[in-house]
């Protein structure tokens, strides 16, 4: 005998068919965070260092080292000057005799005299003996400076190496007795170069005396006129 399933049942049954089917997996909870890609940072670069540049474009930088270095040549150093004496003025020496010992003549160079350079006669001695020494210099115009040694007395120069340097000397050689005239400039030097030279009744133009120590017995010194006579008064 066939059961007729209860009414209630069949009900049942077709509520559930109508339904649509649920799935069995919990639905994502809204508060979960959002899922990350990575988790690792990101690398940073540290390096302040450009990229080296590889185009071929660029031309290369020529190295300073690799150039051949450019010698000067040496150039030809001036020829050196003629000696040149102090000076400044001239003056002039007259004595009844004059005597140079330690004598050298050390030819003829220029010296400066008032602004002007000139050729004088250089000398160098070991003492000089001068009698009745008399020195005159023009200190102004129209105006000397005269200084003179006690009439008949012998004025010394001494002692270590003199320099004189000498525009004219003029007078008598006294050569072992023998008075040879002789007038010495720069345009007629000495003929020789003799370690001691005498000479009487002298005349010398000087323009400088440098080294030893000058001593006139009896000096006076007075200015006079440039007329004047520059004798001893």
């Amino acid at each position: 005998m066939t059961r007729t399933p209860p009414l209630a049942a069949v009900a049942m049954v077709a509520v559930l068919a109508l339904q649509p089917p649920s799935s069995s997996e919990p639905p994502p909870s809204s508060s979960s965070p959002a899922p990350t890609t990575s988790s690792e940072p990101t690398p940073t670069s540290t390096s302040t260092t450009p990229p080296p540049v590889t185009s071929s474009s660029a031309p290369p930088t020529p190295s300073s080292s690799a150039a051949p270095p450019v010698s000067t040549p040496p150039s030809t150093p001036p020829p050196a000057p003629a000696p040149v004496a102090a000076g400044g003025r001239e003056w002039t020496l007259t004595a009844s005799r004059l005597e140079l010992g330690g004598l050298n003549y050390a030819g003829v160079v220029d010296a400066l005299v008032s602004g002007k350079t000139v050729k004088v006669l250089k000398f160098t001695a070991g003492d000089m003996k001068i009698t009745d020494l008399v020195q005159t210099a023009e200190v102004s115009p129209g105006q000397k400076l005269v200084t003179a040694a006690r009439p008949g007395s012998t004025s010394t120069v001494a002692p270590g190496r003199i320099e004189l340097y000498t525009v004219q000397l003029k007078g008598n050689l006294d050569l072992l007795g023998i008075k040879i005239p002789v007038d010495y400039t720069a345009d007629r030097p000495p003929p020789l170069n003799v370690p001691f030279a005498a000479f009487t009744d002298v005349t010398v133009r000087n323009t400088d005396l440098v080294g030893g120590t000058l001593k006139i017995p009896g000096a006076r010194i007075y200015v006079v006129s440039d007329q004047a006579p520059a004798g001893r008064r």
